[in-house]
């Protein structure tokens, strides 16, 4: 799948999970957060140059949508000069992510029976309830800090999608104590891995490589043929997700104007 077509689909993965609205101008695709702000989580998805009057159109989206204009592309040669084009309009580099690549055939089941499936209001609660301990501040790995309203997110997602099997949570457990999670959600041939945690109290006994493998484990049964997720270069989680079998294909910027 080209690197295009794999953002594509993630702006359409996202949609109902955290996006609420994906906005096509036909020369870019816009999605939508109702919940944050923040550009990561309202961005515009481009891949060729921009015109003035395109850039102006997607300017104008922003603004209604009440969102600072941010633009997202894949860093590869052919696009320096939209890169150019729209640093001289006030843009800036914001964030970039590493788009990881599950490259490993073989995968180590023996301990998956520690994992539940969410399938119930009170899983559902377990799970959540352990995300949000697994996901503190001042942790050095963990680059995001507290999850603050993305717990409201993750669980009206699941509510709304876990039926259609387009979102699945898991729960590790370690005997009977709830301490790792992770997320697997299926669109178009895509399997993405998202919300991937440990508690504190055991980390370095391959809880955080155990919900990550099973959720890789779990899109190849469900027919995927991309098992991937997105990190930053030089963050704990990138390194960490090379040592079990991701490889970063390719890096995507997002630009803010200022």
């Amino acid at each position: 799948m080209k690197n295009n077509v794999f953002l594509d689909y993630y702006m359409h993965l996202q949609y109902q999970v955290m996006y609420q609205k994906l906005i096509d101008l036909g020369f870019a695709s816009i999605g939508f957060c109702e919940k944050y702000d923040s550009p990561v989580f309202n961005l515009a998805l481009v891949d060729k140059e921009l015109t003035e009057k395109e850039l102006s159109s997607i300017e104008s989206e922003f603004d209604k949508l009440n969102r600072k204009s941010s633009i997202y592309f894949e860093t590869r040669e052919d696009l320096n000069l939209l890169k150019g084009f729209i640093e001289a309009r006030q843009y800036k580099k914001n964030w970039e992510d590493s788009w990881m690549f599950y490259s490993n055939d073989d995968i180590d089941k023996s301990n998956f029976e520690s994992v539940k499936k969410v399938e119930t209001q009170e899983d559902l609660h377990i799970y959540l309830d352990t995300f949000n301990k697994c996901y503190q501040k001042d942790d050095p790995q963990n680059p995001y800090g507290e999850l603050g309203d993305y717990v409201d997110i993750a669980s009206k997602s699941w509510e709304k999608l876990h039926e259609s099997n387009k979102i699945e949570y898991f729960t590790i457990f370690k005997g009977d104590e709830p301490v790792a999670v992770s997320t697997l959600t299926n669109f178009a041939g895509v399997g993405y891995i998202s919300n991937v945690g440990s508690l504190k109290s055991v980390r370095g006994e391959g809880f955080g490589k155990l919900a990550t493998l099973y959720c890789v484990d779990k899109s190849k049964n469900n027919g995927n043929t991309e098992h991937c997720l997105a990190t930053e270069e030089g963050q704990y989680p990138n390194e960490f997700y090379k040592r079990i079998g991701f490889t970063t294909r390719f890096t995507a910027v997002g630009y803010v104007k200022d």
